[in-house]
């Protein structure tokens, strides 16, 4: 009986010990992996300061596939030193900023996309941040030495600066975007070297570059547009649709040149072009009809660019929406030449609402705001047949503000500053002559 005891007492301390022993292992697991959990949580902690644009690049191409290797066997190493190893390495991440480090050095080796960042002026304050924050890296890689990228990467970074630049003119931000790209198209920049100056991405470049300077007045922008056309000709053909964006600048430049009935006949020609093609670029056709129709009114025909203006107010809306910028850019333009045209009643019904979607999109102090304040307040003067001192004296002052904030934000040579001094002269010579 007592061997029976003895007996069933060792097989009863065996299971015991079995499952003592599967117990041990089943906890040991949970340990580990739990444990192993803890350099990934760091990572994702880490992760957080990357850059938003560099977070599956850096995070989920690199970081993962680093931690994985060294919590994995492959090492050599035991299990307690491969997660030693691996929360010491995310912790550098973490705490030494090797994340950011890591960061830099791809935008060091990789230029910056500006997808997205095409339209920058109705962009929320974060958005407005990244697009500063990506043209500011843009010159930094422009000044690094043309032999740090191959020519597909100076390709990139040169259609990246275009694009930049163009968001920042059409944002009325023209300084900006000649400071920006004049380097490059100058042509004795060592990636103008490299890419050779009629290449697509540098024709890019130069194009802004020029629109930047005409719609900041300089003389040369029309000689600009004149080689760039001549050299885009060359590369792709007279009836290519890649050279009529720069075809349009230089009517454009024909116009503020003064010689409008030359201007009109381009635009007209060049619109009736993209109008045949079978799938045509909308955004630059309206682009030309509004061109058009500004010239229109300075030969004298105001009632039919009226008509012209409403018909692209009526396209874009149904195209971009009523409030796009675009749209905002007709109805404000619209209502600038019905003022100069001396009708303040159809201009206040006019501007005023697009006043409002502009404070509300862009800003009090955006040029774009500021250009719509200028002129409603010039419409509600129109609009009275005889305006009194008093009433003469408030638009002085509102002009005055105005000024005063586009000379801070655009330098006082800008072409809007300009604008609102004649406007002041023109509004005080009546007093001098009393």
């Amino acid at each position: 009986m007592s061997q029976v005891l003895m007996t069933g007492g060792v097989v009863v301390a065996f299971l015991g010990l079995l499952v003592l022993a599967a117990l041990q292992d089943l906890v040991s697991e949970e340990i580990r992996a739990r444990l192993e959990r803890l350099p990934f949580a760091i990572l994702r902690l880490a992760a957080r300061r990357l850059p938003e644009e560099l977070h599956a690049e850096v995070y989920e191409k690199q970081w993962l596939p680093d931690l994985e290797f060294q919590l994995s066997g492959e090492t050599g190493a035991g299990p307690i030193t491969r997660l030693v190893a691996a929360n010491r390495w995310a912790l550098s991440m973490l705490l030494r900023r090797g994340g950011v480090r890591t960061a830099q050095e791809l935008y060091a080796c990789d230029p910056v996309g500006m997808r997205g960042f095409e339209d920058i002026r109705q962009l929320s304050r974060r958005r407005r941040r990244q697009f500063d924050a990506l043209t500011a890296r843009l010159g930094e890689l422009c000044r690094l030495p043309a032999d740090d990228f191959d020519d597909d990467t100076l390709a990139r970074l040169a259609s990246a600066v275009a694009i930049a630049c163009e968001a920042l003119v059409n944002d009325r931000a023209e300084r900006l975007a000649v400071t920006l790209a004049a380097p490059l198209a100058g042509g004795r920049h060592p990636v103008a070297g490299r890419l050779a100056s009629d290449h697509p991405a540098m024709l890019g470049v130069r194009r802004s570059h020029a629109h930047a300077r005409l719609q900041l007045g300089h003389p040369q922008a029309e000689g600009l547009l004149r080689e760039l056309h001549r050299d885009e000709t060359a590369l792709f053909g007279r009836d290519d649709p890649r050279t009529f964006p720069t075809l349009q600048l230089l009517c454009w430049a024909a116009a503020q040149a003064g010689r409008h009935e030359e201007a009109e006949a381009g635009l007209r020609a060049l619109e009736a072009r993209i109008a045949r093609l079978p799938d045509p670029d909308l955004s630059l056709l309206r682009h030309i009809q509004c061109k058009r129709h500004w010239v229109q009114s300075e030969l004298g025909r105001r009632h039919r660019a009226a008509e012209g203006y409403r018909e692209v107010i009526a396209d874009r809306s149904s195209e971009l929406g009523f409030s796009h910028g675009d749209t905002l850019d007709t109805r404000h333009s619209l209502g600038k030449m019905l003022v100069l045209d001396g009708d303040g009643a159809q201009a206040l019904e006019i501007l005023r609402p697009v006043l409002t979607e502009r404070r509300r999109l862009q800003g009090r102090r955006h040029p774009d705001t500021l250009e719509t304040a200028k002129y409603l307040a010039l419409a509600r003067l129109t609009a009275h047949p005889e305006p009194g001192p008093v009433a003469r004296h408030r638009l002085r002052r509102r002009l005055h503000r105005i000024l005063r904030t586009q000379i801070h934000a655009q330098g006082a040579d800008h072409p809007a500053a300009c604008d609102t001094r004649r406007w002041l002269t023109r509004l005080t010579a009546p007093a001098k002559r009393s």
